[in-house]
């Protein structure tokens, strides 16, 4: 399987000379796409504009710069899929675009160091690596400060699942995830996440307001524009560490507990059929469960954890005793038929893996007990995250 690492560099006058030409090759493609378009009605292929705009780059290395159409008709791709909805990918007035090449452009010398080629009788790009294996593609983005290299490499999963359990686990808004095992359960509080996204919210109009106030285009409306892009891309971060950290003690807390197959309610689409109100639906469009189940999904799958998807239809309405279906009201499930009563996301967390291991909950003779022993709770902690990023240097060859 591919994972991705990430780590920050300082930049140099060659990055910033590549990454503006990137960004103006970028919009030499928008420019003669759509004038093709609205002068010919003709629809220029993506092998057409590579040998017109992109082979033979003054500046940009051959792959580098046929990235970039990719990048343009993957765009113009997404909006066809789309049904042509939205905006279509234009003309931009960014400054950088992202720099990307293939493994035909990618040495991982013995030393250690990334070498980037570049055009022939320039000096190449040398990053240092910090892994042992060699990235099939690297991404270098500009960032404030710096630049952000993404490097995908491949590696081999590691067995490291000592039983046979399955999990069941039901995402949710305030509780990140429940988990059900059979045996025990406990819940990933979401807390820290919403008083992140509610802190994000408030600053976000809070800076559009002062922003809105200012003339257009001045020096005081610039620097507002950068303080809040800055002070946006810092809670990005806190966010991204939360969930890295939350989703790694969940695989290790099932690791502990013998489990080899991890069910995942599958909650996408949810957003587009409810209407919770203003304040509510605000917090539903900000829920992270897709890229929590990502990150819970690829770390099960480097420790050797099947991950299955499940539909979870109703699986937070059903008695998991006796399979009467009741919508619960507050964090608690109580049946009105047999009693049973339980906490509200752990019993979808344990029909989710009742659908999955074909268990009918009536006459079942795993069937759970009258009264559901309350879950064991985690909560995300400060001290746990991420340290200052790292800085490395790039250097040129000569």
């Amino acid at each position: 399987m591919y994972l991705t690492r990430k780590f920050h560099i300082e930049g140099t006058e060659q990055l910033e000379r590549l990454s503006r030409s990137s960004a103006d090759l970028w919009n030499s493609i928008c420019k003669w796409y759509w004038r093709t378009v609205d002068r010919q009605d003709h629809w220029i292929s993506k092998t057409a504009m590579r040998q017109w705009h992109c082979k033979g780059h003054d500046v940009l290395p051959s792959q580098t710069a046929q990235e970039v159409a990719g990048q343009f008709y993957k765009a113009i791709g997404s909006w066809h899929d789309n049904d042509r909805k939205g905006n279509p990918p234009k003309r931009c007035d960014k400054t950088y675009n992202v720099l990307r090449w293939t493994y035909q452009g990618v040495t991982l010398r013995e030393d250690g160091v990334l070498r980037l080629s570049t055009k022939r009788g320039e000096d190449s790009i040398l990053i240092d690596w910090p892994a042992r294996e060699e990235p099939r593609t690297v991404e270098i983005g500009k960032t404030s400060g710096g630049f952000v290299v993404r490097a995908q490499y491949d590696t081999e999963p590691v067995d490291r699942t000592t039983g046979d359990k399955v999990a069941g686990v039901d995402l949710g808004e305030k509780h990140l995830a429940a988990v059900f095992t059979g045996d025990d359960a406990f819940t990933i509080n979401g807390g820290e996440l919403r008083a992140l996204r509610h802190y994000q919210n408030s600053l976000k109009a809070k800076l559009d307001a002062k922003i809105d106030r200012k003339e257009r285009g001045s020096n005081r409306w610039k620097k507002l524009v950068e303080t809040k892009r800055k002070q946006l891309e810092h809670i990005d971060s806190k966010i991204t560490d939360l969930l890295h950290k939350l989703s790694r003690k969940v695989v290790d807390m099932l690791l502990d507990r013998c489990v080899s197959t991890i069910v995942l309610g599958d909650v996408r689409g949810i957003r587009d059929r409810i209407d919770y109100g203003t304040k509510m639906n605000q917090r539903l469009h900000q829920w992270a469960y897709g890229e929590f189940a990502r990150m819970i999904e690829y770390k099960a799958r480097l420790v050797g954890i099947t991950v299955e998807r499940i539909d979870e239809a109703y699986t937070s309405q059903e008695c998991p005793k006796c399979g009467h279906r009741k919508k619960p009201s507050g964090r608690e499930y109580t049946c009105s038929e047999c009693s049973f009563h339980g906490h509200r996301d752990v019993v979808g967390a344990a029909n989710i893996r009742r659908k999955y291991v074909g268990q009918e909950p009536t006459g079942s003779k795993t069937r759970l007990p009258g009264v559901m022993a309350s879950p064991s709770g985690v909560r995300f902690r400060p001290h746990l995250s991420c340290s200052s990023r790292s800085r490395r240097r790039t250097q040129s060859e000569s």
